[in-house]
């Protein structure tokens, strides 16, 4: 009986994608797996979306979705957001990028170094993964050290000491500030943190975990670097400012380039100094669309409209929708619990919230079968379980959203417990997979 709950979800899915199936199927012909994020693949395919306006998606059979997935968090004001859609489309006739600085540069940098505590200086790059290979490379010229220390679940972009680790990576379980604390010795050049796993499941990092790495950093003289890529929505002055954290390093994206590729590293002026091109050896970073116009220009209306008030309501928001998701869940008697950062959240097909990635052990072909019954149900979150808020979401799809899942509780019940014991080739991408 199990093994059909999971082949009936397959079949009206496919029944109601079979345009999205069909142009899967030629893209695979050109990219490998028919796709270029493995983080998109999901059995038995993913759908294809055509267009979104504010929090809502279509795909290419014309299925609408309310979208929480909001491209892994980096669109906080939802799809065509008016106000970055009106200042890009008056700066394009001017052009969209140029091999010298130009006043849109100037507008978002002040911004951020304005706004955030630990930012002194800042240096764009065009993703999250060009931020963390740059603030790698000005650690390890700053201090003449090669090791680095990271930490499981973690997520800081492809850059392989980062995401495959290697001879000169140190890998320490999250929140486990006395191992923490011992790997972090005088020739390490640097240690990397999320103040919260967001692609590792939404695992909170404790004021003192954080704070210990902060100190141990300081006593050896490697660098902190806060990974705030997912965090800096969360908070108007940054999750470092929240919690009076001072680090060496911020690595910046997503919500800074207003819907457009982006990255950054911010932090001391004597680190990103080390940048400065023309000073005997400074440190090279080039990029060809580095502060193009188009992103700084969306950036900055982006940030400017995520204030204090609206942060305040996506937080506000994410909390009932937590609440009243573990509630639904409960009513179809299945296992959940909802860990949360602001208004960044992981749906655990768990009885409790787990504090460390490896606690995390809920059958794949469970978590896929949720996943597929919300989109069923008009839900597009990530396949891993993960959703998040943007400020497009009105009352009402909060209302359907939370209705959503109650549905899907209903849909996927009679597989909890048993789940394990279900045959399918499904294997949706793991915490800790990418972004």
């Amino acid at each position: 009986m199990n093994g059909r709950i999971w082949r009936d979800l397959v079949r009206e899915y496919t029944a109601q994608t079979g345009a999205s199936a069909q142009l899967y199927s030629e893209l695979g012909q050109h990219l490998p797996g028919g796709q270029t994020r493995s983080v998109a693949h999901y059995e038995p395919h993913p759908v294809v979306l055509t267009d979104g306006s504010g929090a809502l998606v279509h795909d290419l059979d014309g299925n609408e979705y309310i979208d929480v997935l909001n491209n892994y968090t980096s669109l906080v004001h939802g799809h065509a957001f008016a106000p970055v859609l009106s200042a890009v489309a008056a700066t394009l006739p001017g052009g969209t990028v140029f091999p010298a600085p130009h006043p849109a540069q100037l507008r978002l940098a002040a911004m951020l170094t304005e706004r955030y505590p630990a930012i002194e200086r800042v240096r764009f790059t065009n993703s999250g993964t060009e931020a963390a290979l740059l603030a790698l490379r000005i650690a390890r010229a700053a201090t003449g050290r090669q090791r680095i220390v990271k930490f499981g679940g973690g997520y800081h972009g492809s850059v392989p000491e980062l995401i495959d680790s290697g001879p000169c990576t140190i890998e320490v379980p999250y929140n486990d500030a006395e191992r923490a604390v011992a790997a972090i010795d005088s020739s390490v050049a640097a240690v990397f943190a999320e103040p919260f796993l967001g692609s590792g499941g939404v695992i909170t990092g404790t004021p003192e975990f954080l704070r210990a790495i902060e100190d141990r950093a300081s006593a050896t003289g490697c660098l902190f670097v806060l990974d705030e890529v997912q965090s800096l929505r969360n908070a108007v002055h940054g999750v470092h400012g929240a919690l009076g954290l001072d680090p060496d390093l911020v690595l910046l994206g997503k919500i800074i380039g207003g819907g457009f590729p982006v990255g950054a590293v911010g932090g001391r002026a004597t680190l990103l100094d080390l940048t400065i091109a023309g000073r005997p050896g400074s440190l090279p970073a080039s990029g060809t669309f580095n502060g193009n116009v188009i992103t700084m220009t969306a950036g900055a209306v982006s940030l400017s409209a995520l204030d204090e008030t609206s942060i305040a309501r996506l937080t506000a928001g994410a909390q009932q929708v937590a609440s009243e998701i573990e509630s639904a869940a409960a009513r179809a008697d299945v296992p959940c619990a909802v860990s949360r950062a602001g208004s960044i959240l992981q749906v655990h097909m768990l009885s409790e919230l787990p504090d460390d990635p490896a606690a995390v052990d809920v059958p794949p072909i469970l978590v896929s079968a949720l996943h597929l019954a919300l989109l069923l149900e008009g839900i597009y979150a990530a396949p891993r379980g993960m959703l998040n808020l943007s400020t497009a979401l009105d009352d009402g799809q909060l209302e359907r959203l939370t209705a959503g899942y109650a549905s899907a509780f209903a849909r996927v019940r009679d597989l909890v417990g048993t789940a394990s014991d279900v045959s399918t080739t499904a294997r949706p991408v793991t915490a800790g997979a990418g972004q």
